[in-house]
């Protein structure tokens, strides 16, 4: 029969894949997001020059905000520290620009350098499991502060999930949503049209900040991901480790138990014979 503590483990372990598992299932909706972004793109990239929403003003970036995402707990090895060093090579580029910071994640306050960059909000308890609806607040932030021009353009920085054992810094622009011609993730040579009902106008003012809603979720999501991964990886490393560690100290250990009873042996043996 299985110990007690055997089987807690088991379950402990269960509870990590689960949690990484979920994650993985949420992340399998990002085709969805990038459909809906060359769509959108596509839209406002439309002949009609009267289309035109808020949130696809562009203006001199001048001021950035930048949405970074880092994980919420610790023990994930170097990913928050990838997650900063990515965040200072963006900041270096961009110079000319006044760039203030929205954290998710608790551990988001350590990525920060500690000049240059003015930390304007914190998300720190958005929960184990984000839903949908605690990660608008975030978006209703960046488009308010977006429309109102506090900011001229607004990216988020995320550790991007590839697999259980990689992942990429990404920083992507939120707003403004370009047109298909200005943005390097559609491709611009696509000869694909849309038939928009009731009409074009209608579509972007729906469809344009639910879109923007879904990539700041959907980095929310491959962020969490990228965290459980990131720290199974650590933890196995870590296993792995202690039980080389323990498996050296055991071997040098035992040598040491043999060379004292050895000793013992010969200081009982010349005792005695001192003795007859």
């Amino acid at each position: 029969m299985a110990s007690l503590i055997g089987i807690r483990r088991r379950i402990r372990s269960t509870k990590n894949i689960k949690q990484i598992t979920k994650a993985m299932q949420m992340v399998s909706a990002r085709p969805f997001t990038d459909k809906l972004r060359d769509i959108l793109s596509r839209v406002a990239g439309a002949s009609s020059s009267e289309l035109k929403h808020d949130l696809t003003n562009i203006r001199p970036e001048k001021k950035i905000l930048v949405i970074l995402v880092s994980t919420s707990k610790g023990l994930c090895g170097g990913l928050n520290v990838n997650l900063s060093r990515g965040f200072q090579n963006f900041a270096e580029g961009m110079e000319n620009a006044e760039i203030s910071v929205v954290t998710v994640g608790k551990k988001a306050r350590w990525v920060l350098p500690r000049t240059e960059t003015t930390l304007v909000a914190r998300f720190d308890n958005l929960g184990e499991t984000v839903t949908f609806q605690d990660s608008r607040a975030i978006t209703s932030f960046a488009m308010d502060s977006f429309i109102e021009g506090i900011f001229d353009s607004i990216y988020f920085a995320y550790p991007k999930f590839i697999s259980t054992l990689t992942n990429e810094i990404t920083i992507s622009k939120l707003l403004p949503i370009v047109a298909v011609g200005d943005d390097p993730r559609v491709d611009p040579k696509s000869t694909v049209e849309y038939k928009i009902e009731p009409d074009p106008e209608a579509l972007v003012k729906k469809l344009i900040p639910y879109q923007v809603e879904m990539s700041l979720y959907q980095a929310i999501l491959e962020a969490r991901a990228t965290e459980h991964s990131a720290r199974m990886v650590a933890m196995k490393n870590a296993s792995d480790n202690a039980r080389d560690l323990i498996s050296s100290l055991t071997l040098d250990y035992n040598s040491a138990r043999q060379s004292q009873v050895t000793s013992e042996l010969l200081d009982v043996t010349t005792a005695r014979m001192a003795i007859e």
